[in-house]
């Protein structure tokens, strides 16, 4: 298929990736409430990249777990280790310290 865009042609060409079928059905749903295609979300990717020059979006490894996520991830360790200390499988730093001390000659 050939477009032409300001008295030129632009050609189009074919990619062929691999994904997830079922990230590829999520992303088809959700583009396809947007009124598009597959296809056109792609290009839009595509042409996002090459505007900002890199990822259109920030890649970061800090989890952005909302609050309440985060709140119930401290209950439920704070759960484990009160359950641990009743069952007697903590022990007091101090005592810990001084175990690695005299094993490696310092904590």
């Amino acid at each position: 298929m050939t477009i032409y865009y300001k008295w030129r042609a632009i050609m189009k060409a074919n990619m062929n990736i691999k994904v997830d079928t079922d990230v590829r059905d999520a992303a088809k749903s959700i583009f396809g409430q947007m009124g598009l295609d597959m296809t056109t979300a792609v290009n839009m990717f595509l042409l996002a990249a090459i505007r900002e020059k890199g990822i259109p979006f920030e890649l970061t490894t800090v989890s952005k777990a909302s609050d309440d996520e985060i709140i119930e991830l401290l209950a439920r360790k704070l759960r484990n280790a009160e359950a641990q200390e009743k069952a007697g499988q903590m022990r007091n730093f101090d005592d810990f310290a001084a175990e690695m001390k005299s094993k490696y000659g310092r904590v």
